[in-house]
């Protein structure tokens, strides 16, 4: 398919709209209707945000065996990375069927999974306690997955596994929510909680102009 990045970009814009409402039925169905100018244009558009968690991914997780889950996997872009590197064993999971669908035709994951990530508990096909390292690349926005989801996705981790992902530090009044000193409180109630503990962040960027924040917590 041609790379229109024109559209691709103007359609975005909508998108960014969407997420600062805080709509995350409207920021589906965008995926839904949008996933093959996503998978077409993501590289041209200068994302980098599933660049920056797989290298906080690389020097973190050093088993090439193991098991991973992809948060908002998409198209399956951190997945191949991370399958280019050595990796093995990576499952997907995204809210969009639309998605994975072009993700399943890369051959990267184990399996995919379609599933909003909320505070409930994820569907049955994810085991609980089976993963070394959960990753969320751009994943944890206003309109996307929240904070508030992090004690529930500790259960699928391992004792002492590892969830990565990334945060953008350009943040609008809408999704304020999302600043550091925020995250800050929550890291400390999970502390507290003995949920998980801040392990690394590591500067980075999203994209020109986004300055970021890959975050590594490790379950307690």
């Amino acid at each position: 398919m041609a790379v229109d990045l024109e559209a691709f970009m103007e359609k975005r814009g909508r998108l960014v709209d969407m997420m600062s409402r805080g709509s995350a039925e409207e920021v589906r169905q965008w995926y839904d209707e949008c996933a093959h100018l996503y998978n077409s244009n993501y590289k041209a558009a200068g994302f980098n945000f599933h660049n920056c968690t797989v290298e906080a991914t690389l020097e973190h997780v050093k088993d090439k065996k193991a098991v991973i889950l992809d948060l908002g996997a998409g198209t399956g872009n951190a997945g191949e990375l991370l399958k280019n590197d050595g990796y093995t064993t990576i499952d997907a999971l995204d809210a969009s069927q639309a998605m994975l669908d072009f993700a399943e035709k890369r051959n990267i994951y184990r399996k995919l999974v379609c599933s909003l990530i909320g505070t409930e508990p994820l569907p049955a096909d994810i085991e609980e306690g089976s993963y070394d390292a959960l990753i969320a690349a751009g994943v944890f926005a206003s309109g996307g997955v929240s904070f508030d989801t992090v004690p529930m996705l500790m259960n699928y981790l391992k004792k002492d596994g590892l969830l990565i992902f990334s945060s953008s530090e350009v943040v609008k009044d809408a999704s304020s929510k999302l600043v550091n000193n925020v995250l800050d409180k929550y890291a400390e109630e999970w502390q507290k909680s003995n949920i998980c503990s801040l392990f690394a962040a590591n500067e980075t960027f999203h994209a020109k102009n986004e300055p970021a924040v890959v975050y590594t917590f490790i379950k307690l």
